[in-house]
């Protein structure tokens, strides 16, 4: 008997800390792109039970195949935010913060959009980690842990023009003796 009740308790205190779990993360777990283009991600706040009053992160990416055009923090984060430092060669952007001081946030918010563009073929991790200078904080100036998703942008090399003409002529030519068959 004492072994269902030590179960239960863990098992009450697991589900606990799997309401709490706090999450910030790319939204778009997985973005597909051409080499040129300009795309954003969101990144999103989600699972937060107590009113936040802000917080940061660091970005990195691969600087060979990504590059940041801009970082859009919400209007709503009106007291201090900041679009961070960005190091576009090493492909990192420290300390994106955000701060209310009139509406704090609770349950799902967006913290910022980042436009990036598509610069070389390949796949890019798109990483957020914790900024140690801007904790997320609750209403109580308690700092709240947070677990950081990220999430990954592949960008498909372009044809170059000569080959799309090729294959178009390609194309046509079998069209052609298709033609030829049936009548």
């Amino acid at each position: 008997m004492k072994l269902h009740h030590t179960l239960l308790a863990s098992a009450a205190l697991l589900a606990a800390f799997a309401t709490q779990a706090q999450t910030v993360s790319v939204n778009a777990t997985h973005t597909d792109v051409n080499l040129g283009d300009t795309f954003s991600v969101d990144i999103q706040a989600t699972g937060f039970p107590d009113k936040i009053f802000g917080g940061g992160y660091n970005l990195a990416f691969d600087p060979s195949i990504l590059q940041v055009d801009a970082i859009n923090i919400p209007a709503s984060w009106e007291f201090a935010k900041s679009t961070g430092l960005l190091d576009a060669a090493s492909g990192t952007v420290s300390d994106i913060y955000f701060n209310t001081f009139v509406a704090p946030i609770k349950g799902d918010f967006l913290t910022a959009s980042i436009t990036f563009k598509a610069v070389g073929a390949g796949t890019s991790a798109i990483t957020l980690s914790e900024s140690p200078s801007f904790p997320f904080g609750n209403e109580f100036g308690d700092p709240v842990a947070v677990t950081y998703l990220s999430g990954n942008a592949t960008v498909a090399a372009v044809p170059e023009p000569s080959s799309l003409a090729l294959l178009l002529v390609g194309l046509g030519g079998m069209s052609l003796v298709a033609r030829r068959r049936r009548g």
